[in-house]
């Protein structure tokens, strides 16, 4: 089974203009994205898609993998298009604003293709610890099935009748952005219009769900920490200076 990891890095961004370059500690931030990737054991290569040439040739000066792209609407779509140039048969999308990716994390969520021949998606979950966060729009809760295949994602607070101040007796998670595909599923994913459900959460996972095909989901206890805007970026660094 061919497994290849692609990040997508985009330059242009409202919030933090030039993401995936900003220093971190002496690296841009992307580097720590690709290396961690690379550490991941079940990914055979790893590759950087951008539509931007100073993030090209920023990869290419610390010697990553980089391929161009035209505009692309989303990061998804980054992906299916150098998803499209190969031959393999898994693709892990990874995002290029969480420096903090651990190798295990990729490796877990590649484990349910090797072990279970009917996966075609596959992404992470994460316990909420806090009222806050339970409550909180940009947090997107999952809720999975007995098998742990997902049974909806949502902005707001699911399940529904939870005690705010006891939301370790329920199963209340978070969902963690990173995925992984079957390759032939991402390009069909690319092809279908926008659903319902999508376009009144937000949320572009909810397109495999309205097709019917499952999404299956792992849990982890690592946090996966987006930079979104600057000061983001400080807490990622304090972190890893710690």
């Amino acid at each position: 089974m061919q497994s290849v990891g692609i990040i997508p890095a985009r330059y242009a961004s409202s919030r933090f203009e030039g993401k995936p370059l900003a220093n971190l500690l002496g690296k841009p931030m992307v580097q720590h994205v690709y290396e961690s990737a690379c550490r991941a054991k079940t990914l055979d290569e790893v590759i950087i898609a951008t539509d931007d040439q100073r993030i090209y040739d920023a990869v290419t000066r610390f010697g990553g993998n980089v391929q161009m792209t035209g505009p692309c609407a989303t990061g998804t779509e980054r992906v299916a298009v150098v998803a499209e140039r190969l031959t393999c048969d898994i693709v892990a999308n990874i995002q290029g604003d969480e420096p903090l990716l651990e190798p295990a994390q990729v490796d877990m969520m590649l484990q349910p293709f090797i072990d279970r021949p009917e996966v075609q998606v596959c992404t992470l979950k994460q316990r909420v610890e806090t009222a806050a966060d339970y409550r909180d729009v940009n947090v997107v809760k999952v809720v999975t099935d007995l098998q742990g295949d997902a049974l909806y994602f949502s902005r707001a607070p699911m399940p529904g009748q939870v005690n705010e101040t006891e939301l370790h007796k329920f199963p209340v998670y978070r969902h963690v952005g990173l995925y992984a595909y079957r390759r032939e599923q991402l390009l069909a994913f690319t092809r279908w219009s926008r659903t319902p459900y999508e376009l009144a959460e937000g949320l572009e996972q909810l397109r495999f769900l309205e097709h019917g095909i499952p999404i299956h989901v792992v849990e982890t206890d690592t946090p996966l920490i987006g930079v979104d805007v600057p000061a983001d970026l400080e807490r990622v660094k304090q972190i890893l200076e710690a």
